[in-house]
């Protein structure tokens, strides 16, 4: 038997009776394929953003026909009240229902095809989502064994860390042994610096008497040495009187080896230092002085320095090799003969 549109309208009277049918309906209608649609395109990624768009013009096509269905249906209704007096006018009217009914199931064959198509969509985004976690177990299994490896060598470098840790505790701690050490060798090379200053100037003071009275001149007082209150330290004072009787005060300074480095540390240090002179004069030492580089041993070059310099040069075993010229302590510089 055929399903006519009064057949339609009853069914429609008793689902809007019985809206509760309405689901199992729907159940047998719908294919539980068909069911999971929505559920399944909620999972779905930003990719389903230009399908939803198409659902929902499907949706609300669907929507605008069963619109039109059911004002065909209640429009059948009236039409059927109205039979008996209109048979004309319901004939026209089946005729126009027929010819519209043709074009809903036109439209109900292109909604096909579109769900058709849909379902051809909603199959290639399912085999695109296989796709993307089959990439995407690839990428978590490289990702793995990176972290692995990274793991591996954050261990490598704690234990690199940590020998260099240990490296520099030795390093610490060797270079504090080397500390200690320098500290004694220092002290060790003071001691022996004094030691060989005392064996210098006891050297330097007979041999710097010697050349005096090979002059003819006089030391009228000890030789000592004389520090300048941090400025600096000559190692021979002593008052002298020459032949002619002039007196005037000899500064020595003492070295092992006199090296022209000597004299003109002697002469920038203590000659021409205002300071150091200022100190000799508060000491009591008066123009004129006459400044000596005394040395056990003297450099090939030492001569010609202490000549340009008018400072004298003493040997302990040649004697005087430059004779000394006087210098002025107030004026910081030598004096013509």
């Amino acid at each position: 038997m055929a399903f006519t549109v009064r057949d339609f309208e009853d069914l429609t009277r008793l689902l809007d009776k019985h809206p509760e049918w309405l689901e199992a309906l729907r159940q047998r209608l719908l294919t539980k394929e068909l069911l999971q649609v929505p559920k399944t395109l909620r999972g779905l990624s930003t990719r389903m953003g230009k399908v939803e768009k198409s659902l929902e013009s499907l949706s609300q096509t669907v929507q605008t026909l069963a619109q039109s269905v059911a004002a065909l249906a209640e429009a059948q209704r009236r039409h059927y009240e109205e039979f008996a007096a209109h048979r004309q006018e319901f004939l026209a009217y089946r005729q126009e229902t027929d010819r519209r009914f043709a074009e809903l199931a036109e439209a109900q064959r292109r909604t096909e095809e579109r769900v058709g198509r849909l379902e051809e969509a909603v199959a290639a985004l399912a085999e695109a989502q296989r796709r993307h976690y089959e990439e995407f177990a690839a990428h978590r299994q490289e990702f793995l064994a990176y972290r692995e490896e990274t793991e591996r060598r954050f261990a490598e470098l704690a234990e690199a860390q940590r020998q260099t840790q240990l490296q520099i505790q030795e390093l610490v701690q060797t270079v504090g042994e080397i500390r200690s050490d320098l500290g004694h060798m220092r002290s060790t090379l003071d001691r022996f610096a004094q030691v060989i200053g005392s064996a210098v100037e006891e050297r330097m003071i007979p041999a710097l008497r010697a050349w005096v009275e090979s002059q003819g001149g006089t030391l009228l007082g000890p030789v000592v040495s004389m520090t300048l209150d941090g400025i600096g330290e000559v190692d021979g004072v002593a008052q002298v009187r020459w032949p002619d009787g002039r007196e005037g005060w000899l500064l020595v300074t003492a070295k092992t080896k006199v090296w022209p480095r000597s004299i003109e540390e002697f002469v920038k240090e203590i000659l021409t230092h205002p300071q150091a002179r200022r100190a000799l004069r508060e000491k009591g030492v008066r123009d004129p002085v006459w400044p000596v580089v005394f040395g056990l041993t003297i450099d090939d070059r030492a001569p010609k320095a202490a000549d340009t310099a008018k400072v004298g040069l003493l040997s302990s075993q040649e004697g005087i090799i430059v004779p000394p010229v006087p210098w002025s302590l107030e004026q910081g510089t030598f004096l013509s003969d």
